[in-house]
């Protein structure tokens, strides 16, 4: 039985309810019911640690964690890098999106390909984990994604945390990068009565409205529902893009007795308007001699920029305790989504006269379905002096999707002047688009693992191995052809850490991943998966009694079987393109340090600090030696929350923070050198009810305060890409 159920079933019929004021404390209450008892208010400290795993965190120190082993643990026993975005901490930074949600956290490179309204670009330890990547995932489960542009993209609203495992997570999750994931973990009910409004006005005539509401249903407590949804629309930093989106999330718990639950989790998302994301050209850009682009500089065409999305999921999460040593639990989630894209796409760099770039149309449709459910049974026991958490699970994905592109080989927009465009329309382009994939695609995966948390004395070892039979089955429409891959892979991994008495916990451990790799040599022989490992060792520290953790870690990432260019002559098979070969690899070394703190009342900080030297080490082409394209060497940050209790400025709140993202290349051949941006971000904000005004608040929240322009990437002449201008944003909101 949860704190919250057990609360209820206590005060039924009493005329009391009670409200978390902070992590630990619970203030009883008069119930609005009008109730004849006329009490003292009275609080009462709860346990030391009353935090759950799937639940709110009171400020930005979260203590533990379900997404690293699936079991909720400790994150200081856990011998791997994790980091918790907590509710309080986005709300203080005024975070609208996933993506601004981790700009503080180290190893972790957000927005790395820059203003891109259709999804959440987020790199972890040099490797994609966003919406673009199959390493993005929703309560536990792989979120959806389709084809190019098909993916789905949730709002920072309706989540309670955002959680990044890094380095390899195959052992639990299947196919997925070496340098880590992302798992977002949604708002859920609870018996805490919680009512929230709010309205937000923001920079480009942007507005929000939102609402979080829930707590129990019935007089027993065996009922808990919550409603969060949002309404934005507005305009966006590039001209002639609006943006709107309509989000809801209605969740409902049942909880029948003390060994029993099930929550049920629904999501409805569309978005409409425009996109973004622009294929500018290296010159006006990354090379200035004739003068910059401006940031809002908008090069496509006004009707022929559209990117809207509809998504949908419903999905429940059971668990039972079968008894005391034994429990199970099932999490299963179907998904859809549907995408139309239009834009304009640049050919190359701009003319000789330095200010002509010539463009072509593009076009995208997609829909993409699928289903996944993750079941597992927990073990607790022990065997002489050894304590065992054993975990033994089966989890399945069936995702089936349709994506067709179409694009012009040539010219067939008018060209444009890049520093004083004139739009003309595409009255000719429905008629000049040709099909240029067309695919109709089943991906299943079926994965069975164990793994054992096992603790001796202070020593805390984790040990998992996972079996994966995966099954890419992809028809070429456009061909007529069809390309079946199937594989099965390993993965493992094994850690141990050691907890002292006054906070530390160093630790070592190793993990392996994979990822299918779809195609053929030469010789018509499958690709074998992608395969990666990691070396990592680490110390976290978080003192008995404090609020605070941190993590230093160092790590040794290879990732082989990469797929390049086959250069043999002799293998003549793929004429008149290159044949490819699975020769490739990539190393990635890297130290990172985090820390989240409380230091004294009212004051709290987030930051960290990276490095990375990621290095092609093995190819065929001229890559080899060079950086790993996107990977800065230096990244830090800190950001700073101080709230004042006493004196005249008693309920004032004010933040600041700095992010350093140190160059890049932006390319695999190392020819786009990528300048080094630092930017700033601050917010203040107020509580009026030392004013008298109860439950209100008010808040003014800027990122990218100074409007630095920088480059984020510029993969090749034809596309490079800004990075979010100054955003400000004020909200009002009132709670009950």
């Amino acid at each position: 039985m949860s704190r919250e159920q057990a609360l209820a079933h206590l005060l039924a019929g009493s005329g009391l309810t009670y409200r978390f004021t902070d992590a630990d404390t619970v203030t009883l209450e008069p119930a609005a019911t009008g109730a004849a008892l006329n009490l003292d208010t009275t609080v009462v400290q709860s346990a030391a640690d009353s935090e759950r795993a799937l639940g709110p965190v009171q400020g930005y120190v979260a203590t533990r964690s379900l997404s690293a082993t699936k079991t909720d643990t400790a994150l200081r026993e856990i011998p791997q890098s994790i980091s918790v975005v907590t509710r309080d901490d986005m709300n203080d930074r005024g975070v609208q999106t996933v993506a601004e949600a981790v700009r503080y956290t180290a190893g972790v490179r957000a927005e790395a390909s820059g203003i891109d309204s259709r999804a959440d670009d987020i790199r972890v330890r040099g490797f994609d984990a966003g919406s673009w990547s199959n390493n993005l995932y929703l309560d536990g489960l792989r979120t959806l994604r389709g084809g190019q542009w098909t993916t789905t993209q949730f709002d920072s609203y309706g989540l309670e945390r955002v959680e990044v495992i890094k380095g390899p997570a195959a052992v639990l999750y299947g196919q997925v990068t070496p340098g880590g994931l992302v798992n977002m973990v949604s708002k859920r009910p609870d018996a805490n009565q919680r009512n929230e409004v709010m309205l937000q006005v923001g920079s480009y005539d942007q507005y929000k409205l939102a609402l979080d509401t829930g707590g129990v249903l019935d007089s027993q407590g065996d009922w808990l529902g919550r409603i969060v949804g949002s309404f934005n629309d507005g305009n966006a930093q590039v001209d002639h893009t609006d943006l709107q989106r309509t989000f809801i999330a209605p969740s409902l718990t049942w909880m029948p007795g003390e060994d029993t639950e099930l929550t049920l989790l629904g999501q409805y998302q569309k978005d409409e308007g425009g996109s973004t994301y622009q294929f500018l050209p290296m010159t006006g850009t990354l090379r200035t001699p004739h003068g910059r682009i401006d940031r809002d500089t908008f090069l496509g065409e006004k009707d022929w920029n559209t990117f809207d999305r509809e998504q949908w999921s419903l999905g429940y999460d059971f668990s039972q305790r079968l008894n005391d040593n034994l429990s199970f639990r099932q999490n299963l989630r179907y998904s859809h989504v549907d995408t139309l894209y239009k834009g304009a796409v640049s050919l190359g760099d701009t003319q000789p006269d330095g200010h002509t770039l010539r463009r072509r149309a593009a076009y995208g449709d997609g829909d993409a379905r699928s289903v996944t459910v993750d079941n597992h049974l927990q073990a607790d026991f022990a065997t002489g002096a050894l304590q065992h958490t054993t975990l033994v699970g089966l989890d399945y994905l069936q995702a089936d999707w349709e994506h067709t592109r179409k694009i012009s080989n040539h010219p067939n927009i008018a060209p444009i002047n890049i520093f004083h465009p004139v739009h003309t329309g595409v009255a000719r382009v429905p008629a000049t688009l040709a099909v240029q994939t067309d695919y109709d695609t089943t991906n299943r995966q079926t994965g069975v693992y164990l793994q054992d948390q096992i603790a001796l004395d202070n020593w805390r070892f984790t040990l998992g191995g996972r079996q994966d039979h995966f099954n890419d089955d992809q028809l070429n429409r456009r061909t007529d052809s069809r390309t079946v891959t199937k594989d099965d892979a390993f993965t493992w991994r094994a850690g141990a850490t050691y907890l002292f008495d006054n906070g530390l916990a160093p630790y070592v451990s190793y993990a392996t991943s994979f990822e299918p790799a779809v195609g053929e040599s030469w010789d018509g022989k499958p690709f074998e998966p992608t395969e990666g490992e990691q070396y990592e060792a680490g110390i976290k520290f978080q003192p008995e009694g404090s609020d605070s953790y941190l993590t230093l870690s160092v790590f040794h990432l290879v990732q082989n079987n990469i797929t390049v260019d086959d250069t043999d002559p002799t293998h003549t098979t793929c004429l008149p393109s290159l044949c490819d070969k699975q020769s490739g690899e990539s190393r990635t070394r890297g130290v990172e340090l985090e820390g989240k703190a409380s230091l004294t009342q009212g004051l709290s900080l987030t930051g960290g600090y990276t490095y990375l030297d990621a290095e092609i080490t093995e190819s065929t082409g001229s890559e080899l030696g060079k950086r790993l394209a996107q990977v800065p060497r230096h990244m830090a940050s800190l950001w700073a929350d101080y709230v004042f209790h006493d004196g005249p400025l008693a309920g004032l709140g004010l933040g600041a923070g700095a992010r350093y993202t140190g160059s890049t290349y932006g390319d695999a051949d190392n020819l786009y050198h990528i300048r080094g941006y630092t930017l700033i971000d601050a917010a203040v904000r107020y509580d009026l009810s030392r004013v008298g005004m109860k439950g209100t608040a008010v808040a003014l929240n800027a990122s990218n305060l100074t409007d630095e322009l920088y480059v984020a990437t510029c993969g090749s002449v034809a596309s490079c890409y800004y990075g979010s201008g100054r955003n400000v944003t004020a909200s009002l909101t009132y709670t009950w």
